[in-house]
């Protein structure tokens, strides 16, 4: 318990993981400080923060909860993987895919969409994006996260556009890319473009389900939105491809050596690289 409230920083949300109530953790918290002599939680309104002893003994539980769950996840052999990624991931790349590698493997995958990386035994492998650093896990590219504009040209219907420029015509739905995407399109506009929209969303598969229902063009992954694009749902109306700064990666335990984890993560790469033509790199950061 201590550990969920370190690491969360938040007795609550230690409660709401652990499954208890607030109450009840911060009762344990309160007896665990009596019983050491020493206070572990420095409070600043709704959020604790570790005082120095705190800090201390937070990093050698941490240590000592990560190694049982290593050991005792070597003496099992997964029948269901429990794979943890983005929720655009998730639904756009990934589940289309999954009843192959459990064909393949006998193993079945329980999907958990969520952003936020899960707590260390909470998953067996995890999908996520950015620079390819997640301390205690080792990491393995799978593909960049490129973007491209996107829109529906039966539900919006911009004029024409013949060149990259005419996109500051249109309402774009808005996305921080947007200036590096049109850079890379050589295109410098005096200001941010007068119509850019202003509701934004946090996952592309909700700024693209916004481009399908005709809200605007959206800046998404052509990878991602293949399915789409082929279907007549989204068209790209331009080759341009905005290198992405990011990528997705797949995320092990950096000791895991169960065979279907690692089997399923091997599926992973196999299937990316299949696609992308680009060879696997990994991280043990």
């Amino acid at each position: 318990m201590f550990e969920a409230c370190a690491r969360n920083g938040s007795f609550t949300r230690a409660a709401a993981e652990l499954g208890v109530s607030p109450a009840a953790v911060s009762q344990r918290m309160r007896n665990l400080q009596l019983d050491l002599g020493v206070p572990l939680f420095e409070r600043h309104g709704p959020r604790i923060s570790l005082t120095a002893d705190g800090a201390r003994l937070a990093e050698r539980v941490g240590d000592a909860m990560q190694e049982l769950a290593t050991a005792l996840a070597e003496c099992v052999r997964p029948k269901v993987i429990r794979v943890s990624a983005t929720p655009t991931f998730a639904s756009r790349w990934l589940a289309p895919r999954l009843s192959d590698f459990s064909e393949r493997h006998g193993v079945a995958v329980s999907l958990d969409p969520s952003m936020d990386l899960r707590a260390a035994g909470q998953f067996d492998v995890a999908i996520r994006s950015g620079a390819g650093a997640w301390p205690g896990c080792a990491a393995t590219r799978l593909f960049s996260l490129d973007l491209t504009p996107l829109y529906n040209p039966r539900r919006y219907r911009p004029d024409a556009l013949e060149a990259p420029a005419d996109l500051l015509r249109c309402r774009l739905i808005a996305n921080d890319d947007w200036p590096r995407w049109l850079a890379t399109a050589d295109v410098v506009p005096a200001a941010a473009p007068a119509a850019l929209a202003e509701t934004g969303f946090p996952t592309q598969d909700l700024a693209a389900a916004a481009a399908i229902e005709g809200a605007g063009v959206a800046l998404l992954s052509p990878r991602l939105f293949q399915h789409a694009i082929t279907a007549g749902d989204l068209v790209q109306p331009f080759p341009i491809v905005a290198a992405g700064t990011h990528a997705y990666w797949a995320l092990v335990r950096e000791a895991e050596t169960r065979g279907p984890v690692l089997a399923f993560r091997d599926w992973l790469l196999a299937a990316c690289a299949r696609e992308t033509g680009d060879p696997p790199s990994s991280s043990g950061l």
